[in-house]
């Protein structure tokens, strides 16, 4: 008769067996976001292959000429397999790329290995819940189409670490207008913006659905200056509702000069958290910022790797069994904000 720990250590060589065998697929991996996350595998995972999936062959190649171990492939997102020929050996689906057929979702889940997409919004997130939950034990799947794939999420969850109740959380990204996101980041974020031109926000408990002048707020830039911003539907909303319970939750995003930028220095991108709860039988409040001097192509590349180590279960981690996950339930927060600090990211808190 199996024992828990036997299934447990029997899962754990299958995971080794397999990514000794087998190759991680980065679909989408010639784009700006797929370059820097293979960079950032590559040099995390040196010994691990990779395939790099593209419609532009040549561009593929480039990239895994420049990072070794890896080999360019031709993909088709309306065909099944993503157009891979039965003999293509893969580990995980890493889904860089708008996927609007779920083509790679399904073949990760007939090969049974991850899947993890960082393109869907929440407002059209409808497909994947129901092709998971029709093969809700075939694969381990990750959602990650938080900002900067979970990094704001994680940052914030650390932070709510010091409350014993949450009252309100205000998240603000600043993407440089200067800094090269790529036209598939744009592209993205107009699509969203089009299919819901309404923000999503938790007000007093309920969600609600923002237009007209009450998407304009403010954020303060980590260097100190009052930026004119606008609501943004992210998943880090619904994501840190379903975590703190706190009632009321908004993010807000500009495009814009970054503090990186302002110093005289390379265009980044950075993050700031507020949160406002109880501690201690009184009010307290914190704020918490990043800054990352690389840009937001390259912490979300970072941010992907560091959720692909931990579903894979690469670095001595378990590997994640078949199941739904969102970036805060398959990564600790303080060990992501680590890993990331070690990336170059500049990560600060202050309670009051």
């Amino acid at each position: 008769m199996k024992t828990k720990e036997s299934t447990i250590v029997s899962d754990q060589e299958r995971a080794s067996n397999s990514m000794m065998t087998s190759q991680v697929l980065f679909a989408g991996g010639a784009g700006f976001v797929g370059r820097t996350a293979i960079r950032w595998f590559r040099q995390r995972h040196p010994s691990v292959r990779v395939l790099v999936g593209g419609r532009n062959l040549q561009a593929a190649g480039e990239v895994a000429q420049e990072v070794g171990a890896a080999e360019a492939v031709a993909i088709d997102l309306d065909k099944p397999r993503l157009g891979l020929s039965d003999d293509v050996t893969v580990a995980a689906v890493v889904m860089l790329a708008p996927e609007a057929g779920l083509k790679g979702l399904s073949y990760a889940q007939d090969l049974g290995i991850p899947y993890l997409n960082i393109n869907a919004a929440v407002t059209e997130i409808g497909p994947e819940l129901a092709l998971f939950a029709h093969r809700a034990t075939a694969a381990p799947v990750v959602l990650a189409s938080h900002w900067m794939a979970g990094a704001a999420t994680l940052l914030a969850l650390n932070s709510a670490k010091g409350f014993e109740s949450v009252r309100s959380i205000r998240l603000g990204a600043i993407v440089d207008e200067q800094d090269p996101v790529g036209p598939a980041a744009i592209e993205d974020m107009e699509r969203v913006h089009g299919a819901a031109p309404a923000a999503l926000v938790f007000e007093g408990g309920r969600r609600v659905w923002l237009s007209g002048d009450a998407v304009k707020g403010k954020i303060e830039s980590v260097d100190g200056r009052s930026l004119n911003a606008t609501a943004f539907s992210t998943f880090d909303t619904v994501s840190l509702y379903a975590a703190t319970g706190a009632p009321d939750i908004r993010f807000d995003l500009v495009n814009g000069e970054s503090s990186s930028r302002c110093r005289g220095g390379a265009a980044g991108t950075e993050i700031v958290v507020e949160i406002e709860g109880k501690a201690d039988g009184r009010t307290k409040r914190s704020r918490s910022m990043l800054e990352f001097k690389h840009g937001t192509a390259s912490l979300t590349g970072l941010s992907v790797v560091l959720l692909l180590s931990s579903v894979l279960g690469l670095g001595d981690r378990d590997p994640a069994r078949p199941g739904l996950y969102l970036p805060e339930l398959i990564s600790d927060s303080k060990w992501f904000l680590d890993e990331l600090r070690s990336g170059g990211a500049t990560i600060s808190e202050d309670y009051k």
